[in-house]
């Protein structure tokens, strides 16, 4: 039964909701079948039990005893359940939304021609709209669902003088607005990473139109704007910061979800700057990480993703005046991590931050207390030790290194497009042992080739010591 739909939707009830949909179920509105009840309360017993499965046979058995097992009837059965299912899932996320039920209110006591219901609940509409702290393009297109209602009101009235034609206009184009620049933003976005293409329709002109004294104004218009000239249309760092403190001031105007998203734009699109020589955008992106950590937007269902949390290490190891905070950090957000991964990550990390106080002793320590089965720190953490080792001198140890991790390399196979990266971070360490530091003209033929390279994460580094 694990793969019905059903079971997926109880699996996926918290406890509230397991007692929320249980009085669902007992409402005669919304179910007549005392079955589905008894067919229920199996299931949801089952998804709290160890053995976390339910068993068709069981159940049937349950919802009609002592007859032989029809699948037909236990398939009818499953469906109706779901059905009701649905039903709770929709009245769920609409009992949530106020603004939501206050149109649909409109829209009913309109129709009735109820015109104090209509009056008293368009007042209620108005209070529940000012209480909001949100300034999303959502919000624009509730109030222009609720507008539009007083709009048809008026017009049914014969009220024409006082129609709010400006006021739908105005919120409709400011919805329309902030959605088809949100949707440009992460098209141009989903373009860069995935090396794809999509059609985005009418950008200059909404870009124009968004910068209007009525729309730059307007958090659900601007911060989009500001968004898209940013990372897709001025590459300027006076341009960027702007945006930057336009985000940081709407952090609490925006649902929780769409700001990280909005976040994550900003860093990674300071990340291509880093990789493009910009080193000045190692500070950005510190700044941006830190307000996510602050605010909690980078932190989801109590976690910290481990991939983030080596991202924030990388960028603060890269600025000396925040090693401090980045030693800080490494300690205070390990209780974040997957436990699974708190160990690998809490080490990894710790030997990055020694590694770059050239505590080199401590650094193979930390490397040493984790198993690293994850195939990207296990490499990061081989890379890591291959640079203590040229920097310490090493180089009968860094010559094992060298040849253990070309043979980890050829016989892993899940590498993919990682692979030219770390091999390229062998080879050239190699021809950095071996080239004579007197050499002037082989120094500066590799020098070209490591800077001509594409695909080599190591390459300052690399650089670093050849002009050492």
């Amino acid at each position: 039964m694990k793969n019905t739909l059903i079971w997926q939707v109880v699996k996926s009830f918290s406890v509230a909701e397991q007692r929320e949909f249980g009085e669902f179920l007992d409402s005669p509105f919304v179910n007549k079948r005392s079955d589905l009840k008894v067919l229920y309360q199996y299931l949801a017993k089952m998804a709290k039990s160890k053995k976390g499965t339910a068993d068709r046979r069981d159940a049937y058995q349950l919802i009609f005893p002592g007859q032989p097992y029809n699948d037909q009837e236990m398939r009818l059965a499953l469906s109706y359940l779901f059905k009701v299912a649905e039903r709770f899932l929709i009245w769920k996320e609409y009992e949530n939304n106020k603004l939501k039920q206050q149109v649909s209110l409109l829209a009913a006591y309109r129709k009735r021609h109820l015109t104090a219901h209509f009056q008293k609940a368009l007042n209620r509409s108005q209070k529940i709209l000012d209480q909001q702290p949100f300034r999303h393009p959502e919000l624009y297109l509730e109030k222009y669902q609720i507008e539009h209602e007083r709009y048809l009101f008026l017009s049914e009235t014969g009220r024409t003088k006082e129609l709010n034609l400006q006021e739908v206009e105005d919120n409709l184009t400011a919805a329309m607005l902030g959605m088809k620049l949100r949707q440009a933003c992460f098209l141009r976005s989903h373009e860069t990473v995935f090396n794809t293409s999509y059609d985005t329709h009418l950008v200059e002109e909404l870009l124009a139109l968004a910068g209007q004294p009525a729309f730059a104004v307007c958090p659900a218009v601007s911060l989009y704007s500001n968004c898209y000239r940013a990372l897709f249309l001025v590459h300027n760092e006076k341009v960027f910061q702007g945006f930057k403190r336009h985000l940081f001031e709407n952090v609490e105007h925006f649902p929780k979800e769409e700001m990280r998203d909005l976040y994550l734009l900003a860093i990674n699109f300071c990340i291509k700057k880093v990789n493009d020589g910009r080193a000045s955008f190692y500070r950005e992106a510190l700044d941006l990480y830190k307000s996510g950590l602050s605010t909690a937007l980078l932190i989801k269902d109590h976690q910290l993703s481990r991939f983030t949390y080596n991202n924030i290490v990388a960028v603060a190891i890269r600025l000396p005046a925040e090693w401090k905070w980045a030693g800080w950090f490494v300690k205070a957000y390990r209780e974040y991590l997957p436990e699974a991964h708190q160990e690998a990550a809490f080490s990894l990390n710790s030997a990055r931050l020694a590694f770059v106080k050239k505590d080199y002793d401590n650094a193979l320590v930390q490397l040493l207390k984790a198993d690293y089965k994850d195939l990207i720190n296990n490499m990061v953490a081989k890379t890591l030790q291959l640079k203590i080792y040229f920097e310490m001198q090493e180089m009968e140890l860094l010559d094992s290194h060298l040849r253990t991790m070309r043979m980890f390399i050829r016989r892993n196979k899940k590498m993919a497009y990682h692979r030219e990266n770390w091999s390229n971070i062998v080879r050239y360490t190699q021809k950095l042992m071996e080239v004579n530091p007197f050499d002037l003209e082989r120094k500066k033929q590799l020098e070209k080739a490591i800077l001509s390279e594409e695909t080599l994460t190591e390459k300052e580094w690399l650089i670093k010591q050849l002009r050492a």
